[in-house]
């Protein structure tokens, strides 16, 4: 058989192994990426180095961590309703973190995460990060969760329906500090004060306080270029 015969089934088997028996219910942690800075990326070697933030749930658990990896593929911040999933290589130190290939609903890649885990939990506000005790975090969780049933109760139909867009697309939206997605995004969100802010490498973030209503909201946010420095 032929050198590039054999090159090509290797290749073959190398990709069938990354992909194989991946079973994402063998991945009981949700991992949220907050923040992310490359280090380096090489699309042409597939190379993918980048440090960065995030919280880690396991169950009702959940801890701020920091994190490193080094794949052949790149990771995203994640929105507050579509987490990775991961599990332990080595506990508090080492995370599989498990994404999905692009274009396909049942192949998966895995990424190993050198993590270091915090006592307590990130939050991401409009002057940068944050990190609340346990204690803290449980006081605002329990506010929150009695606000919405609150609200809920008052009026179960009660929904604010945000279109938000962007000029140019592609911007990151964050309500109350949390990342929602990228423009464009319809997004449901409770009524009440916010602060939505659209960021994008290179451009001024966009920012509005606002109280939402019931119904359907558009907004629309231009973004303004950095200068260079």
């Amino acid at each position: 058989m032929k050198q590039s015969s054999w090159f090509a089934i290797v290749l073959l088997w190398l990709a069938s192994s990354v992909f194989a028996g991946k079973d994402p219910a063998n991945y009981p942690l949700k991992v949220h990426i907050l923040q992310q800075m490359w280090a380096s990326h090489i699309p042409r070697y597939s190379e993918y180095r980048a440090t960065g933030r995030g919280n880690i749930w396991d169950g009702d658990s959940v801890h701020g961590f920091d994190f490193t990896y080094d794949c052949g593929f790149g990771l995203q911040r994640t929105a507050r309703n579509d987490p990775y999933l991961a599990k332990w290589k080595k506990p508090q130190h080492s995370l599989a973190i498990l994404a999905r290939e692009i274009g396909k609903t049942d192949k998966y890649r895995e990424c190993e995460m050198k993590t270091t885990v915090h006592d307590g939990v990130y939050f991401l506000t409009n002057g940068g990060f944050t990190e609340m005790s346990q204690a803290e975090y449980s006081e605002w969780k329990a506010k929150r969760d009695a606000a919405k049933a609150d609200q809920a109760k008052a009026n179960p139909a009660a929904i604010s329906r945000v279109s938000v867009t962007s000029a140019p697309d592609g911007g990151e939206i964050e309500i109350d500090g949390e990342f929602m997605g990228n423009t464009p995004s319809m997004l449901e969100v409770a009524p009440g004060e916010h602060s939505i802010t659209v960021r994008k490498q290179g451009y001024k973030p966009w920012e509005k306080k606002m109280k939402l209503a019931p119904g359907e909201i558009k907004l629309n946010a231009e973004l303004e270029q950095e200068a260079d420095k």
